[in-house]
């Protein structure tokens, strides 16, 4: 066997789990030749087959399954010790990462991540954008701010306020709601639906019971494209009050609306919990968020 560059295991594992070399790529920040080059000369190098190639897809091979088992055991080994690692650092300096959402980041958090990095200056904060959930305990992310009813037992940390949702619409939408009353016309208007992504959040499961199919006339997988597609007329659109309250373009045409509550936090692993940068980014937004709980909770005066 070869000698062996820990990229050919994250090159592996993320096709056996995409499917696809173009999606695993993606994942990795790479190019799908650069994917499909190094799995092709892994397979040549050693003798076996990883994948079988269809139209569907890349199907992993019994081979292909003990790789990734075993790379697997390694990348919690790695990540395990990276967490240890960064637990006991004592210095308010280094990379962060943070990952949440467009919505919170448009609507609330981008003034207060820049007012941390404003009072600690040799921390470097990257900011992973994405309504999926990254894995902490594979260090995709040190610090998730996410809405949560209940967050996963092997993080930790603060719950800064409730989260509310209600409908919105353009004005010419709105006051046709209003006019004609919420119950009638929401049976026969247009909206604009959630995509995969959103679809088991609390919001999916309102508008699983309450919107028929055939009343959605386009979707969308985050809140921002939704906002922004409620503005341009596409229809009733379902939003945290925190980004349409803020909206010039939109109107309130519901209270907050309490099946779809939930709460935000603000999340990190237990093992770094400790960490003097994390300490402090935690402890930060924590306080800048509980400040702007008004808005969270969609009190803030139209």
């Amino acid at each position: 066997m070869q000698n062996l560059n820990w990229d050919i295991f994250r090159f592996v594992m993320a096709v056996a789990d995409s499917g696809s070399a173009v999606a695993a790529a993606e994942r990795l920040g790479v190019n799908a030749s650069t994917v499909l080059r190094t799995i092709n000369r892994f397979e040549l190098d050693n003798g076996i087959r990883l994948f079988e190639r269809r139209q569907s897809g890349y199907a992993p091979t019994i081979e292909c399954a003990a790789v990734v088992e075993a790379a697997r055991q390694i990348e919690q080994c790695v990540a395990g010790i990276n967490r240890d690692i960064l637990g006991r650092d004592l210095r308010l300096e280094g990379r962060l990462t943070v990952t949440s959402t467009d919505s919170l980041l448009k609507s609330v958090l981008a003034p207060h991540i820049n007012s941390f990095i404003a009072l600690h200056p040799q921390i470097h904060v990257d900011v992973s954008v994405t309504n999926s959930r990254l894995n902490l305990t594979r260090q995709d992310a040190d610090v998730a701010i996410r809405a949560s009813k209940k967050p996963p037992d092997t993080l930790v940390g603060q719950r800064v306020s409730d989260l509310v949702f209600a409908i919105y619409a353009s004005p010419s939408i709105g006051e046709a709601v209003s006019s004609q009353g919420q119950a009638e016309y929401f049976s026969r208007m247009r909206w604009v639906g959630i995509g995969d992504t959103l679809a088991a959040s609390p919001v999916g499961d309102w508008m699983k019971r309450h919107v028929p199919p055939e009343a959605i006339a386009i979707k969308a997988d985050s809140f921002v494209a939704i906002e922004n597609f409620a503005t341009a007329g596409a229809g009733l659109a379902v939003l945290p009050c925190c980004l349409g309250d803020q909206s010039e373009k939109l109107v309130r045409v519901t209270q907050p609306i309490a099946e779809m509550q939930t709460a935000l936090w603000v999340l990190t692993h237990a093992d770094i919990r400790g960490a003097a940068r994390v300490k402090a980014f935690n402890e930060h937004m924590t306080r800048a968020l509980r400040d702007q709980s008004e808005l969270l909770c969609g009190r803030r005066p139209q």
